[in-house]
């Protein structure tokens, strides 16, 4: 295996070194075999060796979440110049890999020989720490707020706007979010600005909304629904009202019962019954024997 052709080849880290240089770092790097499936880094652990996959690819995993992937040239471990680091993540083989190690040790040699390289090799792997955490960030963002959803039949939207014109001042206090043209309508009558908006109920909009309730995202729902027509998403309607049940979100399907929960969680910071939610605890105490049944 040429390693000093890989890295000057596949290895963006190395991009601008001169031939001497990048020879120079190549030398460092120590050949290292994995099979498939074995575990390269494990989270946690001291953060004193970084690696330069040179053959096969890998999975950087965070708890059972697959997070990134690696390729050849891709370098891993770039935790290994912060004081005290520790692995944020595990690293897997996904295939026969080949890696090259570099070691703290190696690093003090190297800067003992050639101060100017290890230096600047130093400085462009705690930048590539440093981009990956601004993109880590971004695409890791948890959003912790807690919407109050405006849903409407096509045939109750008017009956929607006209609900929120009249409570503006007591629904323009919680995050908003709302299907298709209803957010579109609310904004043209009302005034009232979204938070923010998804597709419309039969493209997907209540299953997104069924998604926020899972992620502890929602905080009441209200959903004018027309009850003399029939709708070709009417399974997407029934597991979104399933799910206000199971997570006891409060659910208003008519201008009464939304009078009702508007008071309720304008008066309540949080929202969730008092009554424990003892359906939703022992489901989770059975699917936690499951899984310690199957280890």
């Amino acid at each position: 295996m040429n390693v000093e052709q890989i890295i000057t080849d596949e290895c963006h880290i190395t991009n601008g070194l001169s031939q001497k240089e990048i020879k120079f770092i190549s030398n460092y790097l120590k050949v290292k075999q994995f099979s498939k499936n074995d575990i390269l880094m494990k989270k946690g652990e001291p953060a004193d060796t970084l690696m330069v996959i040179l053959a096969g690819s890998t999975r950087v995993i965070n708890e059972d979440i697959q997070i990134a992937s690696n390729k050849i040239g891709d370098v891993i471990g770039e935790n290994i110049f912060i004081e005290d680091g520790v692995r944020n993540a595990g690293v897997q083989a996904i295939e026969e890999t080949a890696v090259g190690v570099f070691s703290l040790d190696d690093f003090r040699e190297l800067l003992e020989k050639n101060r100017l390289l290890a230096l600047e090799f130093r400085n462009r792997i705690i930048k590539l720490r440093n981009d990956r955490e601004l993109h880590n960030e971004g695409s890791s963002f948890i959003d912790t707020k807690k919407y109050v959803a405006l849903i409407a039949h096509n045939e109750m939207k008017s009956s929607l706007v006209e609900f929120c014109r009249i409570n503006s001042d007591q629904i323009s206090q919680f995050p908003l979010i709302a299907t298709g043209t209803t957010g579109s309508l609310l904004y043209k009558e009302t005034g009232m600005v979204l938070s923010l908006k998804v597709a419309s109920g039969p493209l997907g909009g209540d299953q997104a909304v069924g998604k926020m309730i899972s992620t502890n995202n929602i905080k009441a729902v209200i959903f004018f629904r027309d009850p003399l027509s029939s709708h070709p998403h009417h399974a997407d309607i029934e597991a979104l009202g399933r799910l206000c049940d199971v997570y006891q979100i409060p659910f208003a399907t008519n201008p009464s019962t939304a009078n009702a929960v508007l008071e309720y969680i304008s008066k309540h910071e949080d929202s969730n019954s008092y009554i424990s939610n003892r359906v939703l605890e022992k489901y989770n105490t059975g699917q936690s024997k499951v899984l310690s049944e199957k280890k």
